[in-house]
């Protein structure tokens, strides 16, 4: 009886063990970890948008994402990017992120790790122009 008890003991944790790791790999959790990243960006309204995550390729205990960013009020305006996560013990981490398309995010992210975002062209004072003779 001992034996029995012990074996659906280990055999339930075993369950547990797997079908929790099958929940970590999918487009739910990881969107889940975006927008825990975006909450902690003071700069950032996230109910002015929708997140919807298009893509998501998960390779041992990274994934790389691939969200687009739906303006509420204008619907045609949105913005893609590619996220980089690494699982944190049961959780998904953001470690980088990249506009997608050289589409401008202004500084929306503050990642740590390495962030790309596009920068607006600086234009340089030119000096008068002098008549030619």
């Amino acid at each position: 009886m001992r034996k029995f008890s012990i074996a659906v003991i280990v055999g339930t944790f075993l369950l547990v063990a797997c079908s929790m790791s099958g929940s970590l790999k999918s487009k739910r959790a990881v969107q889940g970890a975006i927008e825990a990243h975006l909450k902690d960006n003071p700069h950032l309204s996230m109910q002015n948008f929708n997140t919807e995550i298009e893509e998501v390729t998960f390779k041992d205990d990274t994934a790389d994402a691939l969200a687009k960013f739906v303006s509420k009020e204008a619907p045609q305006n949105s913005v893609e990017v590619r996220y980089q996560l690494k699982r944190d013990g049961l959780h998904w981490k953001v470690v980088s992120s990249a506009p997608v398309g050289g589409q401008g995010m202004g500084s929306h992210m503050g990642t740590t790790g390495s962030t790309a975002e596009p920068s607006a062209p600086q234009r340089q004072p030119q000096a008068p122009l002098e008549p030619s003779h």
